[in-house]
């Protein structure tokens, strides 16, 4: 039977648009795989960092949640990441061919992976947030308050607490929609939403604090040492949570907007491939927020570049001793 031309037309455009949306996968597997690199190398240096501690700056509580934000966003790297850009880069190469069984069986385990790993990272970086604006409000109940055995089960809970809700989805026979609902209204929308509200609330406690820094600033100029040195990291590290929160909310706006469109819309063909065009723009922008993390420290924390420096080099040198002597021995 033959197509006539309004069919055609409508053929024509789809085919149009599929092979558009083929090469958003290919540009997003390209993305992926340099971010990947990037993310994995970052938080490694990162963890290595806070790890080796050569400055004794990173021993106040709060430091294990960036740890816990540090290992998430490496196992996003290491895994959600490369399996995804495999996956997008052999489907648009292999065209209408089916993608071969291990390579989508990868894909289908980085999907709950990165659930977990980005989901837990909006309730870290809340966490953060919190923590610092105890500290700046009460900071005589901070030490009662924020202790480390807390911090370090807040952030396993929110691992645990994900993990578990992602496994209600993979192995029930709940509605996939109502499900993907249900996530979208108790986790980006309500965690952005708390999270916005503490920011506005830390960034008014900070005003104060540094204002009331200013007035005493003859006094404080006579105290130097431990307590002026502690003070500043801890406003560094106030600045640090306000960059790492604010680029969650820039990431989180387009995954919420493109989420509703596509869970609430009645959708044709044609915006079937637009929304998946966007939900691919989306999932690079969670993922470039994922990279940035361990960047953020490296440009607003000078403690953490001092640390990273001396950590290289010190790794440097153990090398070298380690080589001479092995030559000495074989002499």
């Amino acid at each position: 039977m033959a197509l006539n031309g309004s069919e055609l037309n409508t053929s024509t455009h789809l085919d149009h648009l599929r092979s558009l949306y083929m090469k958003f996968e290919l540009a997003e597997g390209i993305c992926l795989s340099i971010l990947s690199v990037l993310t994995v190398s970052a938080n490694i240096l990162l963890l290595m960092t806070i790890w080796k501690d050569p400055e004794k700056n990173f021993r106040s509580p709060t430091i294990y949640f960036i740890i816990g934000l540090g290992i998430a966003d490496l196992v996003t790297g290491a895994t959600t990441e490369p399996f995804f850009a495999l996956f997008y880069i052999t489907r648009f190469f292999r065209g209408s061919q089916s993608v071969p069984g291990p390579v989508s069986r990868l894909y289908n385990v980085g999907v709950p992976i990165s659930t977990v790993t980005i989901s837990s990272s909006y309730l870290i970086i809340l966490f953060l947030s919190l923590s610092q604006y105890i500290a700046i409000k009460w900071p005589h109940k901070y030490k009662l308050l924020i202790t480390r055995n807390r911090v370090i089960g807040s952030v396993l809970l929110s691992w645990l607490y994900f993990i578990c809700f992602t496994l209600v989805l993979q192995f029930s026979r709940i509605d996939t929609t109502l499900f993907l609902k249900v996530d979208l209204a108790i986790h980006p929308v309500l965690i952005s939403s708390v999270l916005f509200l503490t920011l506005v609330l830390l960034y008014r406690a900070f005003k104060g604090q540094v204002q009331q820094k200013g007035s005493n600033k003859p006094f404080s100029e006579l105290k130097k040492g431990t307590k002026e040195r502690a003070h500043n990291l801890q406003r560094q590290f106030t600045i640090v949570t306000f960059y790492l929160a604010a680029i969650l909310l820039i990431s989180a706006l387009p995954h919420i907007a493109i989420q509703f469109v596509w869970l609430y819309s009645n959708l044709s063909l044609e915006g079937t491939y637009h929304i998946f065009m966007a939900l691919r723009v989306r999932d690079l922008l969670l993922f470039f927020k994922v990279a940035l993390d361990a960047f953020i420290y490296a440009w607003r924390l000078p403690a953490y570049r001092q640390s990273l420096k001396k950590s290289v080099n010190y790794s440097n040198k153990t090398k070298s001793t380690k080589s001479s002597l092995a030559e000495g021995t074989q002499l």
